[in-house]
Formats: C-alpha cells, structure tokens, sequence
C-alpha cells in the first residue's frame, strides 16, 4: 500500500519532470496545479462510509477478489462539487480549454442530477456518458474525464487507504488492484534485485508482483514478454505482452528518484504509450 504524495512532494516531482524532460513541463505543470487543487481542502475519511466483513473479504483475497466495490463508494456531494468547481477554473486558464468552468456549473447545478450520475460512471470507468457530456456541452471529453477523475482522487485514496487497513493485503499474487480490482497503471523496479511493484491506475494502491508475468492476462510465459526501452533513457521501459496485447509502462527507481505519483509520472510518459501502440500496431 503506498502512502498518499504530501504537498511538498507533488511540487518536488513537478520539477523533477520538468528538468528531466523539458518537452513535459507544460504539461506536468498543468496536471501538478490540478493535483494540488485537490489537496486544500482535507478529505474526509470516506473508507468509514464502507462496509467490510473483515473475515470474508479476507477469504475473497485469498481467491483474487478485491477489497471495494467501488460503486458502493459514498460521496460527499457538496465537496465533490467545490472541487469540480476549483478544478474547472485552472483548466480554464489554458485558452485551449476554455469553457470548461461554465460547463461544469452547468453540470453541477442541473436539477437532473448530472454532477453525480457522470461522477458515478467515472468510478465505474464508464465513459460514454463523459463522452456524451463533453460533446453536449462543447467541451474536450477527454478534459471533463480528466477534471472528473482528479475530483474523486481523494475520496478513492482514503476509501483505499482505510479498506487496507481493515484486511491485511497479504501475499496478494493476482494482477489486479487488491483493493479496488482495477488494472495496473504504473509499475517500478526497486531495491536490491529489483523486485517490481505495481500501482493501481484509479486508487493509487501498490502491491509487489512477479517481475516475469503479464498482470493483464497472469500469464508466466516470460518468451512473450518484450520489453521496449527509449533511447538514452535508462529509467524507464514499456512491457508488451504478446498474448493478450497491454503494456504496462515501468519506472526504473534505482535509476531515478521516487516516488511514483501516478497521474504525474502517467502524463510524463507518453512517449512509452506512443512506442508500445507503434510495437502493437507494427
């Protein structure tokens, strides 16, 4: 289980990136103003909403079932709609995306409830109605997506953190995320012999899985792992796996100062997405 970034920490790795790789600064400055946002207000300690029968769930992991159903996640709505609100208004400083504060006011005051309907696909990562939102409302899908799932990035890490502190994780082997059953966003090598770990692409978790199987499909078959590294990048590589077809992008920190924050180093990694779509594609 990792520990949530602290403040100081998100605007280390802010520069960080911007100094390893100037090309992402931009960007990496935009998505940090966006985490950091999220930060001044103290989330409540939403896991207490939760329910957990501590000796099934512990069954349930022994057998690859995950901790949460994040569809039975509670929202505080009232927070939710400030930090939407908050958000939107930083996006709209870019004149790309201008607009994008209007339409979320739009959103959260509708009497149709849309602010929680398009909150709740996005834990159920649904996003055709985002997609239908964002067309609707003349805004980028792909940023309403982006300001949506930031707004509930605190709720899911404490709902995590304390589902995690209820049932031991244990000698979780399975792929995906223990807690909240989704798929690996990131994953690193550290340590002594470098033993990997994986991170969750939506609740941040991190459990430690075997360096020679794909967390996609579980296979073992090691021959049909390829793994692609940029040039002049020591620190990084993308794992391909032939038989099912995902990648997973994977940070060296033995080579590069940690820790992950995974929607930092996820943005400030593209070039690993564009090398594994063109190996898939080739």
């Amino acid at each position: 289980m990792a520990a949530t970034a602290t403040l100081d920490e998100i605007k280390a790795k802010i520069e960080t990136l911007a100094q390893r790789n100037p090309a992402y600064a931009e960007l990496c400055g935009f998505y940090g103003e966006l985490l950091l946002q999220t930060m001044q207000e103290d989330p409540q300690d939403d896991g207490g909403k939760l329910k957990l029968d501590a000796e099934a769930a512990a069954r349930g992991l022994s057998q690859g079932r995950s901790l949460l159903d994040l569809s039975q996640v509670e929202l505080d709505w009232d927070q939710a709609g400030r930090r939407l609100q908050g958000l939107a208004a930083i996006v709209d400083k870019r004149s790309r995306d201008a607009g994008v504060a209007a339409a979320l006011q739009t959103i959260v005051e509708s009497p149709n409830g849309d602010a929680r309907r398009l909150l709740r696909a996005v834990l159920r990562s649904d996003y055709d109605l985002v997609q239908e939102q964002g067309r609707r409302l003349g805004v980028d899908p792909q940023v309403l997506a982006l300001v949506l799932r930031l707004a509930l990035r605190p709720t899911l890490l404490a709902a995590a953190r304390w589902a995690a502190e209820q049932v031991p994780l244990g000698d979780w082997t399975f792929g995906h995320c223990p807690v909240c059953g989704s798929a690996p966003g990131l994953a690193e090598i550290s340590g002594e012999g470098g033993a990997r770990t994986l991170h969750c692409s939506v609740c941040e978790t991190a459990w430690p899985y075997n360096r020679l199987r794909c967390p996609f499909c579980e296979s073992d078959d090691f021959k049909q792992l390829t793994y692609l590294k940029p040039e002049q990048e020591q620190w990084s590589q993308v794992e391909v796996c032939g038989l099912c077809g995902q990648y997973l992008k994977t940070l060296d920190l033995r080579e590069l100062a940690g820790p992950i924050i995974v929607p930092l180093d996820d943005v400030a990694t593209w070039h690993l997405d564009i090398i594994a779509q063109k190996h898939l594609s080739a």
